[in-house]
């Protein structure tokens, strides 16, 4: 097989998988992943292929598809969910405004951050564009407001359009959490009772500090995002 090199070489998703191999949400990363497929110029198949995982828990599965090599499966353990982490900031990887917010084939950017941050003694990378947060590398970004409003960084800001974060875009209001998309700029950031990290893998993380300086003191974004995905988990719907 061949070497990935770059953005246009490969497109993937990852997502939750449960002791029967059965995967969360597979009709919301499928459909991305064709919406990155076309971005890239991937010919996408119409289907996933057969999972055939079978473990004593939850995990993560990574479906990556590539025009040369087909589909690929890999499966991995939790690692970091629903804890408090300690965050560095990063400058985001940019390429062209088509490949911005793909999960592409041009991935070492986000593993190298992650790398970076646990040198760092951290637990996850921060990007930053233009003084503003718009991704993590495994998850995506949500501020808690001192109004009470959550924030989620803005469709063009180049980060994933994460399937966790529209989870909760759609249902934290339902909570009278009203959800805006925006910049995360500084003085947002600054002045935040929360802020949280959510993804796949993550699930939904309290971040206390940025690059050693402590952020917020609330848990209310942190504890009701968490028990809005485990209710999720609980409905047969969101199985396949």
């Amino acid at each position: 097989m061949s070497e990935i090199r770059g953005p246009r070489d490969e497109v993937f998703t990852t997502a939750v998988v449960n002791q029967e191999g059965k995967v969360a949400d597979s009709s919301a990363h499928l459909k991305r992943m064709k919406e990155h497929a076309q971005r890239l110029r991937i010919a996408l198949p119409d289907e996933f292929p057969a999972m055939e995982f079978k473990g004593s828990e939850m995990g993560l599965v990574r479906l990556s598809y590539s025009s040369e090599n087909g589909w690929k499966i890999q499966y991995r353990a939790f690692t970091v969910r629903n804890e408090s982490l300690d965050a560095i900031s990063v400058p985001a990887p940019r390429w062209n405004p088509k490949t911005n917010g793909c999960k592409h084939g041009d991935w070492a950017p986000y593993n190298d951050a992650r790398a970076m941050a646990e040198k760092a003694g951290c637990d996850v990378a921060l990007f930053v564009h233009e003084h503003a947060l718009v991704d993590g590398d495994r998850g995506t970004p949500l501020l808690l407001d001192e109004d009470g409003t959550v924030w989620l960084p803005a469709d063009d800001d180049g980060g994933v359009d994460g399937i966790t974060a529209s989870l909760l875009e759609a249902q934290l209001p339902e909570h009278g959490m009203p959800v805006i998309r925006g910049r995360l700029n500084e003085r947002l950031v600054a002045r935040c009772h929360e802020l949280v990290v959510v993804g796949s893998g993550l699930g939904a993380c309290r971040v206390d500090s940025i690059d050693g300086e402590r952020v917020g003191q609330s848990t209310v974004l942190s504890e009701r995002c968490q028990k809005i995905i485990n209710q999720h988990f609980t409905q047969e719907a969101t199985w396949s």
